[in-house]
């Protein structure tokens, strides 16, 4: 445990290496204590080699893989998974911010179809209006209740430009429908930033990737320069990432104390204290939705317990554990809930989510208008949601669409003006 900080990300991305050697207790205490059940495990490896009667072609390696799954399956945790070589491979595709597929990031309970836990924003399955705890039902007529996660997964991805058809089952409508997805290059664009008005800035943060604090800094900094007096900071449908990136990102807003702990299986406790440059204490608004998981909630979580500024929208996800994503000799791997986080007041959300201080429900209508088209020039992206809105449901319809607006958004900048009146009230 004693580095295991180093390891600790949440469930989207992270890759870490696996530590092989072994010191001599260690080995005692691990290997050699486990020799039976690594002895019946063999046996029934020869037995199930020299007996079974099937077309599947067997190998110790698909059955040590099988024994591997099986024992992560036993946990019935939605967020710890096993992954086959090629999934490891599909993980470092996403690490790197760039793959091909329809933008869901799904989840597997045993005996339950697949479920959508988040989505990426502005991709295919989020255009489509599929949207968190959504029910995959089949994927290309294959029914997903007895499927696992990766190959769902697998089903799921492919080459850009292809298609797949998925029955959606939507809780809140009662409803299933059937939805053709075209997969495209996901290019995960993190940060995009604007001033709204000559007073209020406004940053997007998709999700916690690599390093994104610096670009988080970096249009801080501009937005500041440009006289921005208080900032919308918009982490709807920001699934998580990385701890590390959310203590920095937290940081930037909350001028000291703790941003979050993390405490596990023993009962050890890692605290991590603010770091880095405090931009200072202009009012602030954090945007949050059903989307918003695991590091989003931390920053949330921090901004809610010290009073730091105010969250609207809907309840975030609730997703309060942390995971490692451990690499294996022959290229597979485990990911696995190794600790649970709490915010600043001791609180862990799991399963709860976080309440905005504001709440304000998404209008389908602007979402679907929203996400037509994305990252391209605001005007281009003006003209080219007019142009498929007339083909898909008419001029009429396309024109009162067009007029919806996020009141979401449109919350947070009254709430920013307020606050900016009583402080300048005050002067």
């Amino acid at each position: 445990m004693k580095n295991l900080k180093k390891f600790m990300a949440a469930a989207f991305i992270m890759l870490v290496p696996l530590n092989v050697s072994a010191k001599e207790k260690e080995v005692k205490t691990g290997f050699m204590s486990n020799v039976r059940e690594l002895k019946e495990i063999s046996d029934i490896m020869d037995i199930i080699q020299e007996n079974f009667v099937g077309d599947k072609k067997l190998d110790k390696t698909i059955l040590m893989q099988g024994a591997v799954k099986g024992m992560i399956e036993t946990l019935d945790d939605p967020h710890s998974n096993y992954f086959s070589k090629e999934g490891m491979e599909d993980l470092e595709g996403k690490i790197k911010g760039e793959y091909s597929g329809v933008g869901m990031i799904i989840r597997k309970s045993s005996g339950e179809p697949v479920m959508v836990e988040l989505l990426i924003e502005g991709t295919p399955a989020f255009r489509a209006g599929i949207r968190p705890k959504d029910k995959l039902i089949s994927i290309d007529g294959n029914q997903t209740y007895n499927m696992d996660l990766e190959e769902a997964s697998k089903l799921l991805k492919g080459k850009s430009g292809t298609t797949v058809k998925v029955q959606i089952y939507k809780e809140s409508e009662k409803k299933t429908k059937d939805i053709v997805l075209k997969r495209e290059t996901i290019k995960l664009e993190n940060v995009s930033s604007k001033m709204l008005n000559n007073k209020v800035g406004y940053i997007k943060l998709t999700q916690f990737g690599d390093d994104v604090n610096v670009q988080v800094a970096k249009s801080l900094e501009k937005l500041q320069a440009d006289g921005m007096r208080g900032l919308i900071f918009d982490l709807r449908n920001n699934p998580g990432g990385r701890i590390d990136q959310a203590i920095k990102i937290g940081s930037m807003f909350i001028k000291e104390g703790v941003i979050v702990s993390e405490r596990t299986k023993d009962g050890k406790e890692t605290i991590n204290m603010r770091e880095g440059k405090y931009y200072g204490d202009f009012p602030l608004v954090i945007l949050i939705n059903e989307g918003s998981a695991s590091a989003s909630e931390i920053v949330a979580g921090a901004v809610r317990d010290y009073k730091r500024g105010l969250l609207v929208g809907e309840k975030s996800f609730g997703k309060g554990s942390v995971q490692v994503l451990l690499p294996l000799p022959d290229g597979d791997g485990i990911k696995l809930t190794i600790a649970k986080y709490y915010t600043p007041k001791g609180e862990n959300i799991h399963g709860k989510g976080i309440n905005p201080d504001i709440v304000i429900e998404e209008d389908e209508d602007y979402l679907f208008y929203d996400g037509l088209v994305t990252n391209i020039d605001e005007k281009e992206q003006a003209e080219s949601k007019k142009r498929i809105l007339n083909d898909v449901v008419g001029k009429e319809e396309a024109e009162k669409l067009a007029k919806r607006q996020d009141k979401q958004l449109q919350q947070a900048e009254a709430a920013i003006d307020s606050m900016l009146k009583e402080r300048d009230s005050k002067k």
